[in-house]
């Protein structure tokens, strides 16, 4: 699955059972050309319309209709001008643009992480550990780390044992002169010299980078797909309504029975109902998967210290 399936799902929660205008690219179009042609009847593409090929807004200035051209001007709206292939899908005048519906969701992939949501993916780095040095680079790491779950080291012998290291100290915003990820881990406790220390730390889910980037990408388990279309839809009709609340789509005598007061905020009050109940199921699989754990040291319980000291 891609990004694209994503943007689908968000786009089917606000349409619902409407179905916008649509066409096909006749020829393949590159990245600076300025007239279009379409594989059929133009009849809904006029001067002043808007049309959609996979991320990229075009304006439309006029149409040839004997033809099936139209002179627009590319990369409209802030989208980026891309090459198109003949047969790819154009849609007149979408209600929710595709780059519209891609941001929502990386903004709500942004959110689902914020102490607030508390949602992470886990992640995994490893040095090898020198019994004359207590503070480590933690290389390769590029993420914001929001916090340290696990410190462990490699203990091999009979045992194949991966002890806990249980106190440290992350200290964030190094000079990278010296800690090139810009993070140090400091060690207070010992491990086998030589061997490698393993590191679990809690970060953020990663942006989608365009359509047709790999869901498996974001590093949200997939049991939880269903949160960022939830969220984008919710985020999108902030400023637009679901389908059902379209005025423009209602009769002028029926707009006010079709459309009442409060429509829109009772339909976003649900979807928010439903992305909370959501968010916390996924919270609570999470704690599953990783709970706080507690040990025993000099015949005291305490709570362990694997968040830092």
């Amino acid at each position: 699955m891609t990004a694209q399936t994503w943007i689908d799902e968000t786009k089917n929660l606000l349409l619902t059972d409407y179905v916008e205008e649509c066409d096909t690219l006749g020829t393949t179009l590159n990245t600076t050309e300025t007239t279009v042609n379409f594989t059929h009847d133009t009849a809904g593409i006029v001067a002043g319309t808007i049309i959609e090929i996979g991320t990229e807004l075009m304006y439309v200035f006029s149409v040839n209709a004997t033809t099936n051209d139209a002179t627009v001007r590319r990369g409209f709206r802030g989208t980026t001008a891309a090459s198109h292939t003949a047969g790819d899908l154009v849609t007149v005048n979408p209600k929710f643009p595709a780059q519209l519906v891609l941001n929502a969701i990386n903004d709500e992939l942004a959110d689902l992480s914020s102490p607030q949501n508390g949602l992470y993916q886990m992640k995994t780095v490893s040095f090898t550990y020198n019994v004359s040095q207590d503070g480590y680079n933690l290389t390769g790491v590029t993420d914001d780390i929001l916090s340290i779950y696990q410190v462990t080291y490699a203990d091999l012998g009979s045992e194949d044992a991966e002890p806990v290291l249980p106190t440290w100290t992350l200290r964030r915003d190094r000079d990278t002169s010296t800690f090139a990820s810009g993070y140090a881990l400091v060690l207070h406790d010992d491990a086998t010299s030589g061997q490698a220390v393993r590191v679990q730390y809690k970060t953020g889910f990663t942006a989608l980078a365009a359509t047709s980037t790999a869901l498996s990408t974001v590093g949200l388990h997939s049991q939880a797909y269903d949160l960022p279309p939830l969220g984008a839809a919710l985020r999108l009709m902030s400023t637009r309504p679901v389908r059902r609340e379209f005025i423009d789509e209602q009769g002028s005598s029926r707009r006010a029975d079709e459309v009442p007061s409060g429509a829109v905020s009772a339909s976003m009050r649900d979807l928010r109902a439903l992305r909370d109940t959501r968010i916390n199921a996924e919270a609570t699989r999470l704690d599953t998967q990783y709970p706080m754990y507690w040990m025993r040291s000099g015949g005291k319980t305490q709570n362990s210290v694997y968040r830092g000291v």
